[in-house]
């Protein structure tokens, strides 16, 4: 007879304890130090974005990047090769950061008399990164080096929803 009744009462306890989490701002001391706070606030972000649905697959973004040992300014050969992989990284990087903010294009053409006199094209990259991991480092033949980033996605849209901020 009464066992309806506690039923139902147990039912919305336990959706009551589903609430979501305070953010971490709210849960910081007055005298909270600047990295403190910068700290909460990153966390505050990260759990703010959305999750991918649990049926997608969840593969990440990869950049590569590639790189001759040749063209490196040193003089031991053991120098010439971290500098590669270095500079295979950096390109990477750029790959990753194509992909997710984009490329911005500028192009110029100028024509006279109906001949084309003169076409320069420009390309520019600008963008953050967060949480790129080496996924591998590759050498190639005899003289380069190719490296392979990766990035999670759920990490890229962290990433996009700041660039939107402007932050």
């Amino acid at each position: 007879m009464y066992r309806l009744p506690l039923v139902c009462l147990s039912c919305l306890a336990l959706i009551g304890c589903d609430a979501p989490n305070p953010p971490a701002v709210a849960a910081l001391p007055p005298d909270a130090g600047a990295q403190t706070r910068q700290l909460a606030e990153l966390k505050d972000a990260m759990d703010a974005v959305a999750p991918l649905p649990v049926s997608a697959p969840v593969t990440p973004l990869i950049g590569r990047g590639y790189s001759q040992v040749a063209g490196q300014k040193a003089k031991l050969m053991n120098e010439k090769r971290l500098l590669a992989i270095r500079a295979a990284r950096m390109d990477a990087m750029r790959d990753l950061a194509e992909q997710i903010h984009g490329v911005s294009l500028d192009a110029q053409s100028t024509v006279r008399d109906a001949v084309l006199r003169d076409d320069a094209l420009a390309t520019r990259v600008a963008g953050m990164l967060y949480g790129a991991r080496t996924r591998s480092i590759r050498p190639l033949e005899a003289d380069g080096y190719e490296v392979e980033l990766e990035i999670d996605p759920h990490t890229v849209g962290y990433i996009v929803r700041l660039a939107r901020k402007g932050g």
